[in-house]
């Protein structure tokens, strides 16, 4: 299971088209030249894929098995956690990206999935992948924490899969996601202060950017994380500011914790994962692992 984090963290390196960049194909007006058929579709982000699509659809993408579940083991992980799996559950999915989980969700049998997703690229892909593998999903295109604020609704399990790291409040994403359900996956990079190795992430950091956040009586250290481009090449993943604050492992459990979330279940911890130390968990409210909403 731990090469399923390795593989996600290289995506944080992997090429991004930029929103900036699909903003100019769209004011230059392109069409197509070919008849439609996935390849066609796929082809408008050529060279900008991450993952490889089913071998069933014959098309060319990218080169990482996502769709795969035995390759990524996230969302089988997640449905033998919760017992009765995801069969009947509700989805709320923060950041799809390449709508290849979203996917597998779907196929353990969620009676509902929706994904807000805040890249305009990634979106767009989503969309694309929803329509090649006919998934019942939702997918909208937004700020996922303006969504949370102004959102009411409650699902059976949120999922935050490669999206806290990328936050300037990431306190704030497990606040809001905590309220709106009782279960909650997250898949992310966090800051190990005793980490004797070194990892791509180091060169990033400007402790001179660092936060200090008092919150429920315990100091929080939010780590400064610079992203090196700017957004407007194929070389930039990462999220919508110049840079992000990362939490301490430690400081992710606490706050889990005081949010109710406290039945904390842990996939994977690989404190060495050479683009940052990494994990993924599985947080519940005590005694309702098989009740729905």
């Amino acid at each position: 299971m731990e090469n399923v984090v390795k593989r996600a963290a290289r995506r944080a390196a992997a090429p991004v088209l930029g929103a900036l960049h699909l903003r100019g194909r769209r004011e230059k007006h392109v069409f197509a030249d070919r008849a439609p058929d996935p390849q066609t579709a796929v082809d408008i982000f050529a060279g900008q894929w991450i993952t490889a699509f089913p071998p069933e659809l014959g098309v060319t993408a990218g080169t990482v098995n996502h769709f795969d579940p035995a390759v990524d083991s996230r969302v089988p992980w997640v449905a033998a956690q919760l017992g009765d799996g995801l069969r009947g559950r509700s989805v709320l999915e923060l950041g799809p990206f390449e709508g290849y989980q979203t996917a597998l969700i779907e196929g353990e049998g969620a009676v509902s999935v929706l994904a807000v997703e805040g890249s305009e690229t990634a979106y767009l892909k989503c969309l694309i992948v929803k329509e090649l593998l006919g998934l019942k999903a939702r997918f909208l295109y937004g700020d996922v924490l303006k969504y949370l604020a102004e959102s009411s609704d409650r699902f059976d399990v949120v999922w935050t899969s490669g999206i806290l790291y990328h936050q300037t409040d990431p306190v704030g994403l497990l606040e809001r996601v905590a309220a709106r359900t009782d279960r909650v996956f997250l898949h992310t990079h966090y800051v190990d202060p005793d980490r004797s190795t070194s990892s791509s992430a180091d060169a990033r950091f400007d402790p001179k950017g660092d936060v200090s956040v008092d919150w429920h009586g315990r100091q929080l250290r939010l780590h400064c994380y610079r992203y090196v481009d700017d957004g407007t090449t194929k070389g930039f993943a990462g999220g919508p500011r110049d840079h992000a604050l990362w939490m301490e492992r430690d400081d992710i459990e606490f706050v889990l914790r005081e949010l109710g979330l406290s039945e904390i279940t842990y996939g994977v911890v690989d404190p060495g994962n050479p683009a940052g130390a990494a994990m993924f968990l599985l947080a519940v409210r005590p005694g309702l692992e098989r009740a729905r909403i």
